[in-house]
């Protein structure tokens, strides 16, 4: 397939981020469902129709895949650990491959070189070394080492004994997972996944796209920073298999500052956990001795993503390197939202970190049992923008309105906007019509073809941009199929007038009138029998 054509006159870089679409069928509550992967996610409807089940599959995938790059390069050399023995031994097999091959001269090296060389030229997966191509499309059809890798990430993430536990509806067998990565419409790979009580199947296809164009444009400046690093380290004394190394990452990531660096996942119970963590991590660590062990019949067990968000609680450090930019976007929420701080205080010797509450004005910490429940659910949000999460992230919240007036629920629907406009991949579920009017509203804003002006009335100077484009949002409803057991996801569109509003909400909201319509008509009838008598 054709990648997109060259520009005469080029204004942007022709290397944008992919599009994702992730289409699952028989998978938990889902029957059948399709939902493309935007700047800012937002999954709505009701409770056990799926929607988390997405999110935590989101995470799952961004975990083992690596992001979702522009080339399923899943064994990259020396660069990826397979947390199994399993996937460390693929990964030093197929390395020792690459070595002791005969690796690609320095002949076919300087042909490659050429091709980055020349102006403009798009350089596509034939390109590459036939070598290095058939080590990168034999990974997306591995199910001994991508297909376990996956389903072991699955179980973990959804705490099953088995992946045919995702499987909830009865008479059905196997889930299906199906991914497609694409740049402009055109398609890049392509990736399946067929599980089943007995076996775990994967294959997939890439496409002979452009992964990247050579000479000094139409790319970014990083890209060609580091194309010239390339094309000279061909002339060093390295070896080939550092060389292919740098190539295969290049073409991965060919711009470092967009790549798909971490996935973080903040559960629909952060705030009791954040009352609780220093709790639970004593309490395992009490139990971490053999004598400790043995005095618990059956060891009970955490999903995969809150025991990584507990993890990143008990080893919370904020990072040096963190974006300015997003670390203002947490002060912001502290000061309109939580009228306060959340710090982080260690005592003198070490140990696990206790966040606590300042409220303004004063000098008294209030720990996170004595807090409201809105500041424990805002804290976690707070301590990751500080200190964790960056440009080129993924962010999954679960439920971000949970217990928040609807002022503050507005204000996270701006936070949000805020992220995707520094660069972070927001993904969230909700059932709250506060945060999807005000969606709606930053969508209008961008209409206006991204107006400087941050919709909470704040100039520039004092905070990123809020503003959202219609392109960079995707509403997806999850509602059931009264036909066939399950749910199923279809996208509500963007309307100018309407907004961004759910079917089952406007029933809702119209039972409710009719009910109080009724209601007042029963007691003017009351009253007016009454005065009669």
């Amino acid at each position: 397939m054709n990648g997109p054509e060259i520009a005469e006159t080029q204004d942007e870089p022709l290397l944008q981020p992919v599009d994702v679409r992730l289409m699952v069928r028989d998978f938990g509550p889902v029957a059948e469902g399709e939902v493309e992967l935007r700047p800012l996610t937002v999954f709505v409807g009701p409770s056990n129709t799926g929607k988390t089940y997405l999110a935590v599959l989101m995470y799952a995938l961004h975990r083992v895949l690596g992001g979702f790059p522009r080339l399923p390069l899943f064994h990259p050399i020396g660069r990826f650990i397979f947390p199994s023995a399993r996937g460390r031994r693929v990964f030093f097999r197929r390395r020792r491959v690459l070595e002791t091959d005969t690796p690609p001269s320095r002949r076919v090296l300087r042909e490659v070189r050429d091709k980055l060389k020349a102006e403009g030229r798009p350089f596509r997966l034939s390109d590459l070394p036939d070598r290095v191509r058939e080590v990168v499309e034999s990974d997306i059809n591995d199910s001994d080492a991508l297909g376990a890798e996956l389903a072991a990430e699955l179980r973990r993430c959804f705490d099953l004994e088995s992946v045919s536990e995702m499987v909830r509806q009865p008479g059905r067998r196997n889930a299906t997972i199906s991914l497609e990565v694409s740049e402009k419409e055109h398609k890049l790979w392509k990736f399946n996944m067929q599980a089943s009580p007995d076996d775990v199947a994967v294959d997939g296809q890439i496409e002979d796209a452009i992964l990247l164009y050579g000479g000094l444009s139409p790319n970014t400046p990083t890209v060609n920073r580091r194309l010239k690093k390339f094309r000279r380290l061909i002339e060093s004394d390295r070896r080939a298999p550092f060389l292919l190394e740098e190539l295969l990452d290049l073409i991965t990531h060919p711009d470092e500052e967009h790549r798909n660096r971490d996935t973080f996942y903040l559960p629909a119970v952060r705030g009791g956990i954040m009352q609780s963590h220093r709790v639970i991590a004593s309490a395992l660590v009490s139990r971490s001795t053999r004598a400790g062990f043995e005095r618990i019949p059956q060891i009970p067990t955490f999903s995969g993503g809150v025991a990584d968000f507990m993890q990143r609680l008990i080893l919370y450090d904020e990072n040096a390197d963190a974006s300015e930019r997003i670390a203002q976007m947490a002060g912001t929420l502290e000061k309109e939202t939580l009228a306060g701080r959340i710090l982080t205080k260690r005592s003198i010797g070490g140990g696990y970190p206790e966040f606590v509450y300042r409220p303004r004005e004063t000098e008294e910490d209030i720990r996170l049992t004595r807090a409201s429940s809105m500041v424990s659910e805002l804290a976690p949000v707070v301590l990751f923008l500080r200190g964790v999460v960056g440009p080129g992230d993924t962010l999954i919240i679960e439920e971000p309105e949970a217990h928040l007036h609807p002022a503050a629920q507005t204000q996270m629907a701006i936070t949000l906007a805020r992220l995707v406009r520094a660069g972070v991949r927001v993904v969230v579920t909700t059932h709250s019509d506060w945060l999807l009017q005000e969606i709606a509203n930053l969508m209008r804003e961008g209409e206006m073809e991204g107006s400087p002006d941050t919709s909470d009335g704040a100039s520039a100077e004092d905070a990123p941009p809020a503003w959202l484009s219609p392109r960079e949002v995707g509403i997806w409803l999850f509602s059931r199929d009264r036909e066939e057991a399950g749910s199923r996801v279809e996208e509500i569109p963007f309307d100018r007038v309407e907004g961004v509003q759910p079917r089952d909400y406007e029933e809702v909201a119209e039972a409710l009138y009719n009910r109080s319509a009724e209601l007042q008509n029963r007691l003017a009838e009351r009253e007016g029998r009454a005065g009669r008598s």
